[in-house]
């Protein structure tokens, strides 16, 4: 059970260095705490189109956004441990009863972890999903990309009640309880006969219906 614990713990740590990477090579850092809880949500809520496992497959759907309360603890840990920086550190404007922060990658310090993290089985497929995500994010402007979380299908099901579980599916189920994933998938039935969208083009398409309800 400890060992199980442990490996869940590092692979979050993992993923939050993954995410971060992909972000600064994207230009979306400094990222703020609120939108860093959203990319990791829309990492694991998007994550079948791409055949990853997500880290995660539920979450609380809090009145403020989506936030892992094991995801925040990774952070804290990687800022503890020097790889990850703090860039600022400013009252929450949606709520001035909590600090907000603002991070960077320390890369000197992360690099050789996300070298050792790319030799491993399936992560460069990661590392892929994750590039092309964190560049469409880029795409939607800063003060929005929390809010593109809260447009996303699965979050915004009027079938799940604030307070609730937002509930996207084991691996053998996404496809039938993963709104976000459906979603995504439905593009394919607009295309122009004899064009298939590939993951990389459906995944994009996704995120800019997500930017366009953002910005209203």
């Amino acid at each position: 059970m400890v060992a199980n614990a442990l490996d869940s713990d590092l692979r979050i740590r993992a993923r939050v260095l993954q995410i971060m990477a992909a972000l600064e090579r994207a230009g979306a850092t400094p990222i703020s705490n609120r939108d860093l809880h959203s990319v990791a949500y829309l990492a694991n809520v998007l994550s079948p189109i791409w055949d990853v496992e997500p880290l995660e497959t539920s979450v609380l759907k809090d009145r403020e956004g989506p936030r892992s309360i094991a995801f925040e603890h990774e952070i804290d840990l990687c800022i503890g441990q020097g790889l990850l920086v703090v860039a600022s550190l400013r009252p929450d404007p949606e709520n001035p009863t909590r600090l907000d922060a603002t991070y960077r990658l320390n890369a000197r310090v992360a690099r050789p972890i996300l070298d050792s993290i790319t030799l491993l089985p399936d992560e460069q497929s990661v590392e892929h999903f994750l590039n092309e995500l964190a560049f469409a994010l880029a795409e939607i402007q800063p003060e929005a990309r929390d809010d593109a979380a809260l447009q996303d299908a699965s979050w915004s099901n009027p079938a799940v009640a604030e307070g609730r579980i937002v509930d996207f599916g084991q691996h053998s189920q996404r496809a039938a309880v993963n709104p976000s994933y459906n979603a995504a998938q439905a593009f394919q039935r607009f295309a122009p006969e004899g064009m298939k969208f590939n993951r990389a083009e459906k995944l994009l398409m996704y995120m800019r219906l997500l930017k366009r309800r953002a910005h209203g």
